[in-house]
């Protein structure tokens, strides 16, 4: 892979460059492409999750060519497949898009049982302290309902992101354990990632995991971790520059 831009947004300061090779601050998030390509169909894979190891520990995205769900924890990298299937992957493996942070909870709080996803978005949106910074979050226990998606693997041309989706894979599944990982960004970033809360999931025996739709939460645990930092890694490959990101 070849040396890329990097750009860094400081919240509540201003977009400054930055050398490539700056190490990625702990309390920071860094990215590889924005939502705004992906959503516009850029899914060709041109990072590696090797190469985003050194900017984050907990995060997700998708792999090349929309060919799953990616749910990183604690370091190791997850995939979540249409067909059902979850795998750990190889650092050579291929992404368009993956969000990283090193989660380092500033705030820890049980979670109650019977909460759904509109419930524990609203409880999470309580501890959100500074409405403009991104916030990291973990959350783990017992789940009495998920249900969640894959996307399929595209071909080229590729679609719209809302036109892949229409064919993704969705399961519920009940009394589970599993670890939920995400972020959630503020509306005035939602071109660089997803507004609002954003989580994937693996459950705790390896078996089942995904982007979350709804859920039902059981005895859990949440821990937050906000961000005054943004770092965006800026793919080189020639054809963003003729992205319609005026398409539905």
């Amino acid at each position: 892979m070849g040396v890329r831009c990097l750009f860094v947004l400081v919240l509540a300061a201003w977009v400054v460059p930055i050398a490539p090779a700056m190490a990625q601050e702990r309390d920071a998030i860094a990215q590889y492409s924005t939502l705004g390509a992906l959503a516009a169909g850029f899914y060709d894979g041109t990072m590696t999750v090797g190469e985003m190891a050194p900017y984050g520990d907990l995060g997700l995205g998708t792999y090349d060519a929309l060919d799953g769900e990616m749910i990183v924890i604690d370091g190791t990298y997850w995939r979540a497949a249409h067909d059902g299937t979850v795998e750990v992957v190889g650092p050579d493996t291929e992404t368009p898009f993956v969000a990283v942070t090193f989660f380092d909870a500033d705030l820890v709080l049980p979670v109650a049982s019977g909460l759904d996803m509109a419930a524990l978005g609203a409880l999470l949106d309580s501890h959100v302290a500074n409405a403009n910074l991104p916030v990291a979050v973990r959350i783990e226990g017992r789940f009495e309902r998920l249900t969640y998606r894959a996307p399929a693997r595209q071909n080229e041309p590729y679609p719209t992101l809302i036109e892949a989706l229409k064919n993704q894979a969705v399961w519920t599944v009940e009394d589970i354990d599993a670890t939920l990982v995400g972020f959630w960004y503020p509306a005035w970033l939602a071109n660089i990632n997803v507004a609002g809360w954003h989580l994937h999931f693996v459950s705790a025996d390896g078996t089942r995991g995904g982007h979350i739709l709804d859920l039902m939460t059981g005895a859990a645990e949440v821990a937050l971790d906000p961000s005054a930092e943004v770092s965006v890694l800026l793919p080189l490959t020639e054809g963003f520059a003729t992205l319609d990101l005026a398409k539905p």
